[in-house]
């Protein structure tokens, strides 16, 4: 079996911060902090509406990103999702199509 190579992520918080992660984490049933990662980054990139709109409530909270920047971005977004339900487009069938085109451009 050929081994993956994996990338490592990491971070500083305070140490206390640390501790209260650490006992929210068990309290809320993850085994271990990359499980937790894992979920957040899998949410981010799986582009799950829930956490998109917590960041959304982050980046205002936060001042992160440009008042204009944020609403074009929430407004791509919707304008997506919109645009997937009226073509009645699966996540698969989306991901199907790019394959194809992949496959089409690599022959040019």
């Amino acid at each position: 079996m050929k081994e993956e190579k994996l990338s490592k992520l990491s971070f500083f918080v305070e140490p206390k911060m640390h501790e209260d992660f650490k006992i929210r984490l068990h309290y809320d049933g993850f085994m271990n902090q990359s499980e937790f990662f894992r979920a957040c980054f899998f949410g981010y990139l799986l582009k799950n509406e829930q956490f998109l709109q917590f960041l959304d409530s982050y980046k205002i909270d936060k001042n992160i990103q440009n008042v204009l920047s944020r609403q074009k971005s929430i407004k791509l977004r919707k304008a997506g999702l919109k645009t997937n339900a009226s073509l009645g487009l699966s996540e698969d069938e989306i991901e199907n199509i790019f394959d194809i085109l992949e496959e089409e451009l690599v022959e040019l």
